[in-house]
């Protein structure tokens, strides 16, 4: 991951519904948008959407719509919230072609690079700014 891309990931906002009280407070935010870093058509997006969302189901696991992006709105990749350990996260988000996946972690928000596995807390909780 650039330098630039880690900045972006670290102001990162999540919007998305109300977790269901029965959430676990550990769980990974991965995405299909966007592989390599490198704007990708709307279709493509969709259908590396639609992909990663079959495959997460069909590994049993129970996922929740989580749009993650720039604060001011302009970019957003819509991902899933998926309870999952830090390795297979890592695992879905190389399958994806993704720069990097988001862990949280007793309700604490981190940036995980998917090139090495590397982690950052980022000083907050999941959902604030």
């Amino acid at each position: 991951m650039t330098p630039e891309q880690r900045d972006q990931f670290k102001q990162a906002v999540f919007r998305f519904e109300p977790l269901p009280a029965d959430w676990p407070t550990d769980f990974a935010v991965i995405t299909a948008y966007d592989p390599d870093g490198l704007p990708a058509t709307p279709e493509a997006n969709l259908a590396g959407d639609a992909a990663l969302e079959a495959d997460l189901r069909a590994a049993g696991y129970r996922l929740l719509r989580v749009t993650g992006g720039s604060a001011d709105g302009l970019h957003q990749e819509p991902g899933w919230a998926v309870p999952i350990g830090l390795p297979g996260a890592v695992e879905f988000g190389r399958r994806y072609r993704q720069v990097a996946v988001f862990a949280v972690r007793a309700g604490r928000l981190a940036l995980v690079d998917c090139a090495d596995g590397s982690i950052e807390d980022l000083g907050r909780d999941f959902g604030t700014v």
